[in-house]
């Protein structure tokens, strides 16, 4: 859940700051050669970082409130590592396939999972298709 918050802040904060250099633009750099660039671009990452912002906030309110959406049926548990990074940065993370549904779960978490194809039930957030509890039957 906290890469939700982390994601919707840092989201948040460069809307901020996208809103303000296309601001700056249409007011006072118009006769700049790349003003056409600087606006699509603007543009289409503001809309990248609004989807962000509002799919994070829409799941925040959802687990503060406890409005969870259930499944329930044959599941195939995954498991992938990432590394890299400039400072190696390591994390792991689980992603269950049911019925068409493609929930992540973090890794530290549900660490007790392990890659295997079983019956079970999961209760995960909507907008982001964040696994929230898993019962193996």
């Amino acid at each position: 859940m906290s890469e939700i918050y982390s994601t919707t802040i840092i989201a948040g904060m460069g809307l901020v700051v996208l809103i303000s250099l296309l601001a700056h633009f249409l007011t006072k750099k118009r006769t700049h050669k790349d003003f056409y660039l600087v606006v699509i671009v603007c543009g289409f990452l503001m809309f990248c970082a609004l989807y962000l912002v509002v799919t994070g906030l829409i799941d925040i309110i959802n687990n503060n409130l406890g409005n969870y959406q259930t499944a329930e049926g044959i599941c195939e548990i995954a498991y992938f590592e990432k590394s890299g990074g400039r400072f190696g940065s390591h994390s792991s993370y689980y992603n269950i396939y049911i019925d068409g549904l493609n929930i992540s779960a973090d890794g530290d978490k549900f660490s007790y999972l392990k890659e295997e194809t079983v019956t079970c039930k999961v209760t995960y957030l909507n907008a982001t298709d964040t696994l929230v509890e898993i019962q193996i039957k």
